[in-house]
């Protein structure tokens, strides 16, 4: 019976510090276009790569939440060019523009 009270309260004193530390890292790439562009160029790039490596490891999660990669991996491999130029104008606009 002591141990739940003392575990609640540090539980209760650590969550709202780690709540608003994840949210500051995810309002920072949703509400900034460009680092939201990032992001979703690094994840369709990277997945492509994976797939290239290991195609059995993204491809027995074509459906649900895992999905997605298997769904980037595929834009990654389909629109390889106009990924590619993406990448290079973001580089760019990364380096020169900020």
């Amino acid at each position: 019976m002591g141990f739940l009270p003392v575990a609640y309260c540090t539980w209760s004193a650590v969550w709202p510090q780690a709540f608003l530390a994840f949210h500051r890292v995810i309002k920072s790439a949703i509400f900034n276009f460009q680092s939201l562009l990032t992001v979703i160029l690094l994840l369709i790039c990277t997945c492509a790569y994976i797939r290239s490596l290991a195609p059995s490891l993204l491809d027995r999660n074509k459906t649900g939440l895992l999905g997605i990669f298997w769904k980037c991996a595929r834009i990654g491999e389909r629109k390889s060019p106009y990924v590619a130029v993406c990448c290079i104008v973001m580089a760019f606009s990364i380096l020169f523009m900020q």
